[in-house]
Formats: C-alpha cells, sequence, structure tokens
C-alpha cells in the first residue's frame, strides 16, 4: 500500500482527462470545459459585471488553456489553475474597463432570484431592488478585495484554493476577505442610508 506524502498535491479528479488532452484528445478538453464551464462563467461574471464580457473573458480563458496545457504541472488542480487565468483575466479587464469609462455597468447577474411570492409585488420589488443594490456594492469594491469576496461567498472556494488562485498567502486572502466584507458592510449602510434620505 503507498502512503501518500502529505507535502504532494491532493489527486486531481481531472489528472486523466488532463493526460487525454496533452496527447492530442480534444474531446477529453471538451470534458473539461463541460465539467467546469459553468462554474468558471459564474466566478467570472461577478467579477465584471457583465454576461458578454464574461461569456468573452471565458472563451478566452478555455482557449489559453488548450494552449497551455503542456505547461500545466499539476501542482494545483486542474480547475484551480483554470481558476487562476480567467481570474488574472478578469481582474485586467475589469481594470481596462474602469480606466476606459465612468459609466454606470451592466447589473451583476446572479443565479439567486428573489425568493418573495409572485403574488405580492410589492416584497418581489423591494427583493430585487435590495439584490440590485447589493450587486452594485460589489462592483463598487477595489478589484483584488471583489476577487476575494466572489471566490470565497459567491463562488464557494476554500481559502487555500483562493490562495492558489490568486497567488498569495492565505493569510492575504484572510485579510483580504475581511476588508472586503467590511467594506461592503460600508457600502451598503451608505447607500440605504442614501435611499432613507430621498
Amino acid at each position: 500500500m503507498s502512503v501518500q506524502n502529505c507535502d504532494d498535491p491532493p489527486e486531481d479528479p481531472d489528472g486523466p482527462l488532463v493526460a487525454r488532452v496533452r496527447s492530442g484528445d480534444q474531446d477529453a478538453f471538451r470534458e473539461l470545459v463541460h465539467r467546469h464551464g459553468d462554474r468558471l462563467l459564474n466566478m467570472v461574471l461577478h467579477l465584471v459585471g457583465s454576461r458578454e464580457d464574461a461569456e468573452d473573458l471565458v472563451q478566452e480563458t478555455l482557449a489559453q488553456a488548450y494552449r497551455a496545457i503542456a505547461t500545466y504541472e499539476g501542482r494545483s488542480r486542474f480547475f484551480t489553475w483554470l481558476y487562476r487565468i480567467a481570474t488574472n483575466r478578469a481582474i485586467s479587464a475589469h481594470r481596462k474597463r474602469r480606466l476606459e469609462t465612468v459609466q454606470q455597468r451592466e447589473a451583476v447577474v446572479w443565479d439567486q432570484q428573489p425568493s418573495s411570492d409572485v403574488n405580492d409585488p410589492g416584497t418581489a420589488a423591494a427583493e430585487a431592488d435590495e439584490i440590485r443594490r447589493v450587486r452594485q456594492a460589489i462592483d463598487r469594491l477595489p478589484a483584488d478585495r471583489r476577487a476575494v469576496l466572489v471566490l470565497r461567498d459567491i463562488d464557494g472556494l476554500d481559502y487555500a484554493e483562493i490562495a492558489e488562485v490568486l497567488q498569495m498567502p492565505a493569510g492575504t486572502v484572510r485579510s483580504r476577505l475581511h476588508r472586503a466584507r467590511l467594506e461592503l458592510k460600508e457600502l451598503l449602510l451608505t447607500t440605504s442610508s442614501s435611499a432613507g434620505e430621498r
């Protein structure tokens, strides 16, 4: 019986598919896209705020991953490596977009929908307004803090996975997440106060 060294990375369930892609099997890459594409799109969508931009970035990410798969060394799981490419592209795109325009961007489309009974349009409208307000507040966070918040609180990655994706120490992830949550709370309190004064 073999004993895994505690320094070894955990076994990657995508490893066999990655090996097949490296040998030229395009169907194996399609399977990897099928496994991770929706989750990747959801994460990028929360980072950039526009479905069209997110879809473009995911396509670019997948193309880059396919071209660079020979450089994937397996020190992290394949989806972590893929997320790292996507996150770097999304953060760069967001920074570029902020430099190019000061216009308000499209609201982020989340999977969550207002949970109210459709027979109560007033409550449903209030919930929809609250979701929009949270989305806009997240959009106002600095890119590095927004990335940590999205990866942890929306996409559900653990601290070690986020550290791998963003290539930073887990302690930095924790401190940025703490600051992001505090800043988000402050932004929501500010917008709530402003709405109350109208």
